[in-house]
Parts: C-alpha cells; structure tokens; sequence
C-alpha cells in the first residue's frame, strides 16, 4: 500500500501596517483620546493629526500623530502648525467685540463705510442694500449674502481678477471691490446665512479701527495678550509657509487662502487653540476664570480638518487633522465631536 505523501506548505507571516508614531507624552486618563483620534485619522485618511486638551488655565494633554511631511519620515510634534479654517471666525469675533466693549468701534456702524470700500473705477455699487449692513449683521451672519444662491465670495478668484483687471495676486480688500459689482440675496438683518464673505468685512473692519494690519492685530490683541505665539496668518505657498506647519493633500492653489485670513486662513498649534480657549468663549465672547459652558466650532477645507470644543465639565480640547472627506465632511465634524465626548466623558468626576 503506497504511503501517503504529506505536503507542508510554509507561509510566510503576514505583513501589518505599522501603527503611527504618537510624540509627546501620554497621560493614563487620555489614552481613550488618544485611541479615538487615531481612529478618526484612518476614518477620513489623514496623515498627521494633533490633539491638546486644558482646564482652568492648564495644558493637561498635548500630542502629535502621524506624520508632519509628506515622505512620512518625520513623526508630527503636538505644536504642529495646521490650517484651522473657519476655527479663525471666533478669533476674529473676539477681536471684534474687544474693539466693540473698548469703545473703539461702534457695532451699529455701517460696516462699508468704516472700511471706506468703492467699486472699481466709476461703477456705481450694484446693490444699495450694502450700505446698510452693519459690524453686527457681519458678526451674526445676517450680511445679505447666500451662497446658497449665489455661491460663496470668496471662492470666486478668477471672477473677481477679471472683473477688477488685476495682473497681481488677489488681496482680501480686491474680493471685498469685487463683492460690490454683485447684489446682495436677501435685505440685511433680515435673515441669517453663513457667510465667509462677511467676516472677510470683519477682518478690514479691524484693520480701519487699529489702523493695521490684521495679522498685526491678531498678534497684538489675541496672541501675545494670551502668551502663545503658535497663532498666525497663513500663505498657500508651501515655500512661503513656517518650517513647523505640516503638509496637507491638497495643490498649494486648491482655493485662494491668501484672501481668507480673517474668516479661514489662520494657522495655530492646538496649545494655541486651547489657549484662546481658556480665554475666549467660541462666540468671542470674553471667559472669566472658572465660567464653563457648552460650545463647539468646525472648520473645514480640502486637506483640513479642525475643531475647537469646550464643555460643561471645563475641559477644553482642539483638534487639528490634515485631510478632510469632502462628500462626507459633515457627518465626519459630528463623528469627532462624538468619538472625542465620548473619550472625555466621565473625567471631571474622577477628579
């Protein structure tokens, strides 16, 4: 009887994706934070993130994840500067009401005849409803611009160069020319409807009331006041931008950031974040030591992710990601917003 013939068949191990390399150090009552963030990371494909957290004026939790560069050899510092977005609306808010409570500005004022704004050339302003809106129509929303139907403002470079003839870079001051050869959608303060455009307004608004500009007043009234200096205007080209900031998915021309300073062009580290924070509520409303609250602020753009959190418990949190689904953005900010309650949950009675 013939014997029967045994083949053994050695397979070789299986490969795993190694895990992303974590900086900074690892506090035992974070860990589940540390856990969800790297999970969101996989969710919307990031490859770098950052998360800090405070509480009554202290940085208790601060790291990196990932990778800062694109090579991915380079693990991501928790200082790491990252595009915000519209996490720059509150710090423009801020700045804006300051200027209201010190008197500097009036917030009935008619916010385009403070700036001093014309139409190119001889034209004559295409809708006379602007010069009714006001700094606190601008703060509110309530500007009369919809992009909802007429697109946004401020995403209209090409447009607005070739309505204005220009042969140099767009500047936030040539959008705001532009804007007024376009008619408003609905009468100021009539309604509400997000506008980008409207705290562009803002950040000039700030310029003509400190007479400088708004990255000086940024510095001045909001960074060094609060002792950070991780908070700063950012440029769409990656030769041009800080050495520390991370790189992001996305061409350096996607969308104009050079324009979008005040309502979508700062960069911070999430410190930074915390810092304002600790000062600041996310409506821009001073906070008093010891005050909590509830309150959450997104800010989205193609290879940008970012949200600012504070909580009835008293802890604050910033997180900063380098990518962003763009069909699903949405669902993802409240996907973060869960995962991160849900690590945080249960905390403040431990203490």
């Amino acid at each position: 009887m013939p014997r029967p013939c045994v083949v053994l068949l050695l397979l070789a191990p299986v490969a795993h994706a190694k895990d992303p390399p974590v900086s900074g150090k690892e506090v035992a009552d974070f860990r589940d934070l540390d856990k969800a963030v790297l999970e969101f990371m996989q969710t919307i494909d990031a490859s770098a993130a950052t998360v800090a957290v405070s509480r009554d004026g202290k940085l208790l939790h601060s790291r990196g994840y990932g990778h800062v560069d694109q090579a991915k050899k380079k693990p991501t510092p928790p200082d790491t500067l990252m595009r915000i977005a519209s996490v720059s609306k509150p710090i423009t808010a801020a700045m804006v009401k300051a200027a209201v409570r010190d008197k500097k500005l009036d917030a009935d004022a008619k916010a385009f005849d403070l700036i001093g704004a014309r139409p190119p050339g001889k034209q004559k302003v295409a809708d006379e409803r602007v010069k009714d809106v006001t700094v606190t129509h601008l703060l509110t929303h309530k500007g009369g611009w919809d992009t909802a139907k007429a697109g946004d403002l401020m995403f209209k470079p090409a447009e607005a160069a070739a309505e204005l003839k220009l042969t140099r870079p767009l500047k936030p001051a040539d959008v705001i020319t532009y804007a007024l050869t376009q008619p408003l959608q609905f009468d100021p303060g009539s309604k509400e409807a997000y506008s980008n455009f409207g705290y562009c307004v803002l950040g000039r608004v700030l310029e003509a009331v400190h007479k400088k500009p708004y990255a000086d007043c940024l510095n001045d009234l909001i960074a060094t006041p609060l002792g950070v200096k991780d908070l700063k205007v950012g440029v769409a080209a990656t030769k041009k931008r800080d050495p520390r900031e991370v790189w992001y998915p996305v061409a350096d021309d996607a969308y104009p950031l050079d324009v979008m300073d005040s309502h979508g062009g700062l960069v911070a580290s999430a410190p930074a974040l915390c810092a304002f924070l600790d000062g600041y509520w996310v409506s821009g409303e001073p906070r008093e030591k010891g005050q909590t609250g509830n309150g959450t602020f997104f800010g989205s753009l193609p290879g940008t992710t970012a949200m600012v959190r504070q909580r009835q418990d008293g802890y604050n949190v910033a997180v900063l990601l380098n990518n962003r689904r763009t069909k699903t953005f949405k669902d993802d900010n409240d996907t973060l917003k869960k995962v991160v309650d849900a690590a945080l949950d249960g905390l403040a009675e431990k203490k």
